[in-house]
């Protein structure tokens, strides 16, 4: 975890690796909020949950909603990517027919 997020307080370490996330995702940035998400899982990996204070549990709770929603937008994002490569594949063929023909074009003028 980088050195400014190990100095603070766990609520704020919690909302700011939760910005960190939003961000990322907001900027389509995946490979800083898969970054983000692995750094995340190991710091909550070493947290020990029963002693957290009532405003850390809060924190940790909002902070797992905002996590399940960039989830789903991560998701959505993967099904209207895969839907244009399966747009783009289906229309490949028609691609090819008509730069074929564009190119007998060519070669009739030479």
């Amino acid at each position: 975890m980088p050195q400014t997020l190990r100095n603070l307080p766990v609520t704020a370490r919690l909302q700011r690796l939760g910005e960190r996330l939003r961000d990322a995702c907001a900027q389509r940035n995946w490979t800083a909020l898969a970054r983000t998400d692995a750094e995340l899982a190991q710091w909550l990996g070493g947290l020990d949950a029963a002693a957290l204070t009532p405003g850390e549990r809060t924190a940790l709770q909002q902070l797992r909603q905002l996590h399940r929603q960039i989830s789903g937008d991560c998701q959505r994002e993967l099904e209207r990517v895969g839907q244009t490569l399966e747009q783009m594949r289906q229309q490949r063929q028609g691609w090819s027919a008509y730069a074929e023909s564009a190119d007998w074009g060519t070669e009739a003028q030479a």
